[in-house]
């Protein structure tokens, strides 16, 4: 999207609408701080769950005093429940979450008091938000009805702002129900994390969407052809709804901030974010490198299957799968760049240049290869709760053939030792059912070279 997209002309009306994810929720924060600093003020905020209560803070208008709030949460605060202070193993991390449920469901919803305390804490003056020149709304799911309600600030009694922000908040059967006059309210984003139908019939010109990848019963594909829709989102795991922990609360900040400056082009990248325009530097120096790697005039290097046009398919395809978008030859330095990164755990926390990006790879690799550990995930990361799919991601890199980190550093290792005669053929069967580790130990060659100008 480009960057005209935060322009707002005299007279344009836009609207800014916050998914729901629990303890993600903190990534729009990050959102808020970057659209602050680029001056982009919506005429129009919606949000459900947690994104209904960033939007009243957004009302409110302290950024920093939001911050804090967040990074001051925790599982207690939220729920009647106390949440372990550290996961050590996937064992731990599914008896937590079945026991968490279990009781849950016996209680038919842990009390929503701790978070009703902490709405009114720092969601305290309902007069300023009815003040405000921006107009908002949240969703809720009507238990009785099973189905989405919207209501616009307007439309709710007065003084009673709290009990909807709470209805829109209650993730049943984890928290209980809430009752408004008589009617069972539950979680806004049951049936639509992300609350946009209420805003399309307000004649928007520009519309900006923030989806954090919040639970619900049902997956919608949005597409939306009636205004111009820029989605803010990352590639990153966020964590889980229900895990709060400052590590990884102060990391989904950042993201927010970070994956909102490059839609505004302030940085670029995909996964990671990098000082704007050094690719184009990068893009010749890796092209040129490329074919002397792979000239057939070096016996040592004569890489005859990375020319079979089928093989180049195969390898296409399976750097865009891992990727998660399509690799050409424009992306191609990036999408290695940034896979390699990932491979070696490197956090998306800031922003690069590409030198110290790829310095930093180097640097795990050698510590790897120093201590030929299979304990890696771990160790190169804050200590915050992981994810199901970070769990998943952690046990398969601790099987050898599996991992694709150590896969690449046999590949790597193998094609260093090699004299003048090219490997034999288990070597050229690893290599074409792992194309993915043979891609990354030719880039990880690559920068070895390159370091060394």
């Amino acid at each position: 999207m480009s960057k005209e997209f935060f322009n707002i002309k005299e007279g344009e009306k836009t609207a800014l609408v916050l998914g729901g994810g629990g303890a993600r929720g903190a990534f729009e924060v990050g959102v808020w701080k970057a659209l602050d600093e680029l001056d982009y003020k919506p005429d129009i905020i919606t949000g459900t769950s947690v994104g209904a209560l960033n939007g009243a803070l957004m009302l409110q208008g302290n950024v920093l005093d939001a911050e804090k709030m967040w990074l001051d949460i925790e599982g207690s605060k939220i729920l009647d429940y106390k949440f372990p202070l550290s996961i050590k193993s996937f064992k731990d991390y599914q008896r937590t979450i079945s026991g968490f449920l279990i009781k849950a469901i016996k209680k038919q919803g842990f009390s929503s008091e701790p978070l009703s305390n902490l709405i009114n804490q720092y969601i305290h003056d309902e007069e300023t938000l009815r003040q405000s020149p921006i107009e908002f709304g949240l969703s809720v799911t009507n238990g009785k009805k099973n189905k989405i309600e919207f209501f616009y600030l307007q439309d709710i009694p007065r003084n009673s702002l709290s009990k909807f922000l709470l209805a829109s908040s209650s993730l049943y059967p984890a928290m209980e129900k809430i009752y408004i006059e008589g009617i069972p309210y539950m979680d806004g984003g049951y049936l639509n994390h992300i609350p946009y139908e209420m805003v399309l019939k307000k004649n928007l010109d520009k519309l900006v969407i923030v989806d954090i990848q919040g639970p619900g019963f049902l997956r919608t594909k949005h597409h939306i052809e009636t205004v111009p829709t820029l989605w803010i989102r990352t590639e990153w795991s966020l964590g889980d709804y229900l895990f709060f922990h400052k590590k990884r609360t102060s990391l989904n900040i950042q993201l927010g901030y970070l994956e909102t400056m490059k839609s505004a082009e302030r940085f670029q990248g995909y996964w990671y974010t990098f000082e704007k325009d050094l690719m184009k530097i990068e893009n010749c120096k890796f092209y040129l490198a490329l074919n002397e790697l792979l000239t057939l005039n070096n016996p040592k290097n004569k890489l005859e299957l990375f020319f079979d046009e089928d093989y180049q398919l195969l390898l296409i395809k399976e750097l865009s799968d891992k990727w998660n978008k399509q690799v050409d030859k424009n992306t191609l330095p990036l999408a290695m760049m940034e896979l390699a990164g990932r491979i070696f755990r490197i956090l998306p926390e800031k922003v690069y240049t590409v030198e110290n990006f790829q310095l930093e790879i180097l640097k795990r690799v050698k510590r790897l290869r120093k201590e030929k550990t299979f304990n890696l995930f771990g160790d190169l990361v804050p200590e915050f709760h992981l994810s199901g799919k970070e769990w998943a991601e952690k046990f398969k890199e601790k099987i050898p053939f599996i991992s694709n980190r150590h896969m690449m550093l046999f590949i790597l290792e193998t094609l260093e030792q090699s004299n003048d005669e090219f490997p034999d053929k288990l070597f050229k069967t690893i290599i074409f059912i792992k194309p993915f580790s043979f891609a990354l130990a030719l880039y990880i060659l690559y920068l070895k070279e390159k370091i060394k100008e």
